[in-house]
């Protein structure tokens, strides 16, 4: 387990030099939000980093559906009984186990794994939501209902799997030989491509994503990401 701190955002990564798995702790002024969480063993670190800052962990908010992102969710819940769990309005039916495609969206077959436990889901977000400073910012394409986290003040971007940075920068959908899991695991990568341009917009000077590093003045290397996506 590694611990990368930039600010007042804690990357915890799983399996850092093989499968690297993210969740991620962002510090507000009285308490602390968790983003994701794919494995049980994220738990005890929040615990530590909670302890540290003698802040509470009030929030933990799901950028998607896919296992790798929830599948610590139990042991969260057991560990942090009080603290409120979420995910976006579209996802909640992923989590429900209901796969079936609204007539609005296309037709594509929803891809990934999914966990078999029963995933507890206090509230849902939408589009535009405020979190304390987190600004929810819709971005699907990856599953039908992912989402990112934006700080405008910091300009900190926490995209999921919008994007990944293992095996290179890629959009969602966009293979990457050495890391092809987030693209075999894509929704829809036409859909992601216009994602991520809209987060492209956002000017962020941090991303942080599902897998793999945090990316400091990214915009050159998201704009490359959407160029080769393009190209696809």
């Amino acid at each position: 387990m590694k611990v990368t701190q930039n600010k007042n955002l804690y990357q915890i990564t799983w399996a850092p030099y093989i499968f690297p798995i993210n969740c991620y702790v962002w510090e507000d002024k009285n308490e602390l939000f968790v983003i994701d969480m794919g494995v049980k063993s994220f738990v005890s670190e929040i615990e530590k980093i909670s302890r540290k800052l003698k802040k509470p962990v009030s929030k933990l908010l799901l950028t998607h559906a896919h296992a790798d992102h929830v599948s610590g969710v139990p042991l969260f819940h057991q560990k942090f009984p009080k603290t409120e769990i979420g995910i976006s309005q579209r996802d909640l039916r992923l989590i429900r186990g209901d796969f079936t495609l609204l007539p609005t969206e296309s037709q594509n077959k929803i891809r990934g794994s999914f966990s078999k436990n029963i995933i507890h889901i206090d509230f849902t977000f939408k589009n535009k939501d405020i979190l304390s400073t987190l600004e929810v910012i819709e971005s699907s394409g990856h599953t039908p209902g992912s989402v990112s986290f934006f700080d405008t003040s910091s300009k900190t971007l926490i995209a999921g799997d919008a994007f990944q940075t293992r095996g290179g920068i890629a959009v969602s959908g966009t293979l990457k030989i050495f890391f092809p899991f987030p693209s075999l695991a894509t929704w829809n990568s036409k859909v992601a491509l216009t994602s991520a341009k809209k987060l492209r917009k956002l000017n962020p000077t941090l991303l942080a994503v599902g897998h793999d590093i945090l990316l400091s003045d990214p915009i050159e290397q998201i704009e490359k990401a959407i160029r080769a996506a393009e190209r696809k």
